[in-house]
């Protein structure tokens, strides 16, 4: 779509409401969709400083002695980017044996890493582990940018990964600021990362109600998955205002009984049809919300693209008010950086 139209429409929707989605909508609009994965990593590396310390004075000391053959897939990160950190210390956990022979090549050698040190070696690397990966799939988006449904599926993985390793492990120096990151990040574009997510044909409102009772828990999660669903309708209906769809005569215009002036079909003998279209009226009236929140699920594939299955002819025929809404909330600008 148009980078115009999008930055008119919700521009024009958030000056008649700024509060529209607990204002971040308007939050998003002023500044690019950026991620805390970056500064979730510099918080681990930064708890466990000591030991990563530790980890690296190690590896130049492998490196450096007769004992490098047998581990020469060692290297030393660039501590300037926190992934190669991550890559330096899953290379030495992997082969941490040899760091135990130190003390065969340098006489008196005692600070080989300890059973502790690998503990939270391990906790490090699961932790930061599922941050590259967020991070590999917002780069491998290109050369498209990722769409916000991107970012929000990214968040959620993380999300869940940190909640498992807090159950899992006993790493809680280096779990609390992660989450205390999560948590900060949800209040400030969380329901729009969602709303963008449920535009998404492949998951809907589905993977938030999977997704939202593992994070927030039973109770919590109802009051999280109904903001979603009201964040939806409540954006839909906005729309609905700024360009309500035309709808066919019969949706409205005529009474039952009532036929063009020159007709020959006359109500006789039609009295039982007329009760029939009665009853059909009376059923309740599906949105395109609805409808679209109704049917089936898309295929997910790696080749899927959300924006163009948007796009399509058919689909925007089936959901002309909804399609502009869910292109939009999609290609709000998102930082991979």
């Amino acid at each position: 779509m148009e980078a115009n139209g999008l930055v008119n429409r919700l521009s024009h929707l958030c000056i008649n409401d700024p509060l529209i989605l607990n204002g971040q909508l308007l939050l998003l609009l002023e500044q690019r969709i950026s991620h805390p994965f970056t500064s979730m990593a510099n918080d681990v590396l930064s708890a466990g400083s000591a030991t990563i310390d530790k980890i690296r004075d190690n590896i130049t000391y492998v490196k450096a002695s007769g004992i490098h053959g047998e581990a020469p897939h060692l290297f030393l990160d660039d501590d300037c980017q926190w992934n190669t950190t991550y890559q330096m210390l899953a290379s030495a956990l992997d082969q941490k044996e040899v760091f135990s022979h130190l003390h065969t090549v340098i006489p008196g050698y005692r600070d080989a890493p300890t059973v502790e040190d690998w503990r939270q070696v391990e906790i490090i690397c699961t932790l930061l582990r599922s941050l590259s990966y967020a991070m590999g799939n917002l780069v491998a988006s290109a050369p498209c940018p990722p769409t916000t449904s991107t970012m929000f599926h990214e968040a959620m993985m993380v999300h869940l990964h940190i909640v498992r390793c807090a159950a899992a492990t006993n790493g809680v120096r280096f779990i609390e600021p992660m989450q205390e990151k999560m948590d900060k990040y949800w209040k400030e574009c969380g329901l729009v990362l969602a709303i963008a997510g449920v535009m998404d044909p492949r998951f809907k409102m589905q993977f938030v109600k999977f997704s939202f009772p593992k994070i927030f828990g039973g109770d919590e999660s109802s009051h999280y998955v109904k903001m979603v669903d009201d964040g939806l309708h409540e954006l839909f209906a906005e729309y609905l205002a700024l360009s309500p769809p035309p709808y066919p005569d019969y949706c409205g215009g005529r009474g039952v009984g009532e036929h063009n002036e020159g007709g020959s079909i006359s109500g006789h003998g039609l009295a039982d049809f007329d009760v029939y279209i009665m009853e059909a009226a009376s059923k309740p009236f599906k949105t395109e919300m609805d409808k679209y929140l109704d049917e089936n699920l898309e295929d997910r594939s790696s080749s899927f693209d959300v924006l163009e299955w948007w796009k399509q002819d058919s689909v925007r025929l089936r959901y002309p008010t909804l399609s502009k809404m869910a292109s939009d909330i999609l290609s709000i600008p998102v930082s991979t950086t």
